[in-house]
């Protein structure tokens, strides 16, 4: 967690995790089914299957996620509870329903 305050201390947004469990941690941190292939999320690496990527800034606001990596790619991460989420990709237009796995 300290890493995501530290990138969004960095990009100059400050991060409001939630509580998941007994420690801070993003609420979508763990594995999805996103109807395409199996994401990854760790609170420093974002995994699609090709390779982890790392997550160089996260905001939210309105309770949308903001992820940033490299090349200005960024995706949106919205309503996500402990069992599903939406996921978005600004560069692509691609949207998929994600159901947790862990």
């Amino acid at each position: 967690m300290r890493g995501i305050l530290a990138l969004a201390l960095l990009a100059g947004t400050i991060v409001t995790p939630t509580r998941a469990a007994d420690s801070l941690t993003p609420p979508w941190v763990g594995r999805w089914d996103c109807e395409v292939a199996t994401f990854t999320f760790t609170p420093t690496h974002y995994d699609a299957g090709e390779g982890p990527m790392p997550i160089r800034a996260a905001t939210v606001e309105d309770g949308i996620w903001t992820l940033s990596f490299d090349d200005d790619y960024r995706i949106n991460l919205s309503a996500v509870t402990k069992t599903t989420m939406e996921w978005f990709s600004q560069a692509s237009g691609d949207g998929f329903s994600c159901k947790r796995l862990t």
